[in-house]
């Protein structure tokens, strides 16, 4: 699930989106809320928190480090580490996208680029009125 816009809290609270062994990867973007939010990034699996941080990975919005299950967790953070981050003097966007290849490269998750050049992805649009 890639989730753009729209504060989370407006949602209320979350319902359990991965019961019966479902692994929910959630990556959200909120760049249109007039405070500078950085990208989170959680992983859940039966609904407990196997891995989440910021990809920033700075101390904005209470960051302090990937939590979540030692075993996925742990291994994301080591490959953090691996790159050198965190790192205030590396630029955010240059953060963001290591911390976006290490997702990759942990989870397997990536969009397919074909699809992403030549068509349409599929959506789901919410809009809170």
């Amino acid at each position: 699930m890639v989730k753009y816009g729209g504060w989370q809290a407006e949602f209320g609270p979350r319902p359990p989106l991965s019961r019966g062994g479902a692994h929910v990867f959630r990556l959200e973007f909120d760049e249109e809320n007039g405070k500078p939010v950085p990208p989170q990034f959680s992983y859940r699996h039966d609904d407990r928190l196997m891995c989440s941080f910021n990809l920033h990975l700075d101390r904005s919005w209470g960051y302090d480090g990937v939590t979540g299950d030692r075993e996925p967790a742990g291994r994301v953070e080591e490959l953090l580490a691996g790159a050198g981050l965190p790192d205030a003097t590396v630029p955010s966007r240059e953060v963001h996208r290591t911390a976006l290849r290490i997702i990759e490269r942990c989870f397997g998750l990536s969009l397919p680029r074909g699809r992403v050049l030549e068509a349409e992805l599929p959506a789901v649009l919410l809009e809170i009125v």
